[in-house]
């Protein structure tokens, strides 16, 4: 999960302001339409993973600008799957997952980079630098990136790739016979936000 995520994001992206709301609106995030890939580098092959289990959503201030700057995102680590049983439960005890049921990422600022915020889409989406803290395993560490967003309809929408060093987090490297994991995992996501009716696309 380094540009991570926000998980990112989120955040990023939205939308104008609309005087006759209340300032401060929370925007629910859309599970179905969301997803978190990671995939790990072990000795002779990788391996691709999914976050099965999150829940999360933003803060839509009209106030500010991009208008959404903080999110809260959470993932259960017992529900992150390689899609392999054995590797499954190497990778729960590795997190130690009774011990750390979350992963969370906290969005704490969002600077646009480059588009429109008003008109970004998928093809032309707005680019931004997200910025918060990421902890795992019971570490708390600073955590941001690069992120891309735009609206669709009534969904605001959120991707980028992170790279999350588990050392930096407390996690020792896997080692196991001729097997090496590397510490570095890439991560991809997806977050998609439902948007009150005063912000949604026609």
């Amino acid at each position: 999960m380094n540009r991570l995520l926000s998980l990112a994001l989120l955040f990023l992206l939205t939308v104008g302001r609309a005087p006759l709301f209340a300032a401060s609106q929370t925007l629910p995030l859309d599970a179905k339409g969301s997803s978190l890939t990671f995939v790990g580098d072990a000795t002779l092959h990788s391996f691709k993973g999914e976050a099965k289990e999150f829940t999360g959503s933003a803060t839509l201030d009209t106030e500010a600008t991009p208008p959404v700057q903080k999110a809260t995102l959470r993932f259960k680590t017992a529900a992150l799957t390689t899609f392999n049983d054995k590797r499954d439960k190497n990778m729960r005890d590795w997190l130690k997952v009774e011990v750390h049921p979350d992963v969370t990422f906290t969005l704490e600022n969002v600077k646009l980079v480059e588009g429109d915020i008003q008109k970004a889409d998928l093809q032309h989406p707005a680019k931004f630098t997200v910025n918060g803290v990421l902890v795992l395993n019971g570490e708390k560490q600073p955590f941001g990136g690069p992120a891309a967003g735009w609206r669709e309809k009534d969904r605001l929408i959120v991707t980028g790739d992170a790279v999350i060093d588990t050392l930096k987090f407390g996690l020792p490297q896997i080692r196991q016979a001729v097997l090496t994991v590397a510490t570095k995992v890439k991560t991809s996501y997806r977050f998609s936000f439902a948007l009150p009716p005063a912000y949604t696309l026609k």
